[in-house]
């Protein structure tokens, strides 16, 4: 059975915890930045597998703020059509080489990444 003397002692402990900043926060209340601040964009995969004549690629992020936008370029050309998407099939011309790029932006600023490509194969679809 806990004596007096070991309970105060609780207490004391428990109170003097509950006034230390930071101690018992929650991660919505860390600190002026709030959860944004302990957020951060991460490009968690992506790939472009070769087809006869086409790409299919994608990508996955994760800690993004939104809004969130994807910009997706082929051979350094920005393609409107694709933007937004997480995956795309983009046709290609057999034999010719190609540089795929996926740039992921949210609403802090941070971007991330996503660089792939090859020689476009022939062949049936």
């Amino acid at each position: 059975m806990p004596t007096r003397r070991g309970i105060m002692a609780s207490v004391l402990l428990a109170a003097g915890l509950l006034t230390v900043p930071g101690v018992l926060a929650s991660p919505a209340s860390a600190g002026p930045a709030g959860p944004a601040a302990m957020m951060a964009l991460t490009l968690d995969g992506g790939s472009c597998e070769r087809l006869a004549r086409r790409f299919l690629c994608e990508v996955s992020y994760s800690g993004a703020v939104a809004p969130v936008t994807i910009r997706w370029f082929v051979n350094g050309n920005h393609v409107p059509a694709y933007d937004n998407r997480s995956f795309v099939g983009i046709g290609c011309q057999p034999g010719s080489s190609y540089d795929i790029r996926a740039v992921i932006s949210d609403a802090t600023g941070a971007s991330v990444e996503f660089r792939s490509g090859g020689i476009c194969r022939s062949g049936n679809p």
